[in-house]
């Protein structure tokens, strides 16, 4: 059974993006919400240490949880290449990796077969990059989600590589379902809590043991619905 964090633990900066549905903000309040904020929110709750959670750009978000003390981050995808700079709590989701592009390519392409050779956009930081690039793809990398799908309607890159719901969202939100849309998926992952490798053994024993409490009373799924 996981240690209780005494009541002089450091308040923990918890770092994310913007990713639809998991971490959201809806701009009017610095309320950060959606799949994997919620459990993240109840995670802290129930170990009742306390915490600041930031919604910024992802490489920002990713670079102060591996480099500052009693710093965490996610939506975290788990690769080998990550392992040893984190500890980790999860998973708190899941998701696609899905390829967009504009809508004349619908039913032309259907694996990164059909691909090869092409321009693909995605953020800085984001998982699919070294996946990508060990396959030789051209990756263009940018700041924003937005801005990648905007290079794409343009004719500037060829595809962009993002979460399959997220994508969708961003065409929405950018107006563009008459120019992109979704072409296919091209892996899939779970998502964490990571935290820097300087954090507590203790702390991030009892952030997975009341994980698997939310997972056992129903609480997880219960989040999950309410998006």
């Amino acid at each position: 059974m996981p240690k209780l964090v005494h009541a002089e633990t450091p308040t923990i900066t918890v770092t994310t993006e913007y990713l639809y549905p998991l971490n959201m903000s809806d701009g009017r309040s610095p309320r950060i919400f959606g799949q994997a904020a919620d459990k993240v929110h109840e995670l802290f709750k129930r170990g009742q240490i306390p915490y600041e959670m930031k919604l910024m750009t992802w490489n920002r978000a990713f670079e102060l949880a591996r480099q500052s003390p009693n710093t965490c981050v996610f939506s975290t995808a788990r690769i080998t290449e990550r392992e040893s700079w984190f500890h980790w709590i999860g998973p708190i989701a899941s998701g696609n990796w899905t390829i967009f592009g504009r809508i004349e390519k619908l039913g032309k392409v259907a694996q990164m077969d059909d691909i090869k050779g092409s321009k693909i956009g995605t953020e800085v930081g984001n998982v699919t990059v070294a996946f990508l690039r060990e396959k030789d793809f051209s990756v263009i990398t940018s700041n924003e989600s937005s801005t990648t799908f905007k290079n794409v309607a343009l004719g500037r890159i060829d595809y962009a590589a993002a979460g399959e719901a997220h994508g969708l969202k961003i065409i929405k939100e950018l107006g563009l379902e008459n120019k992109l849309v979704k072409l296919f998926n091209f892996n899939s992952s779970d998502y964490y809590l990571a935290c820097n490798r300087q954090m507590s053994v203790e702390t991030i024993e009892l952030l997975n043991s009341k994980l698997r409490e939310m997972k056992t009373d129903g609480s997880y799924k219960t989040l999950d619905s309410k998006y």
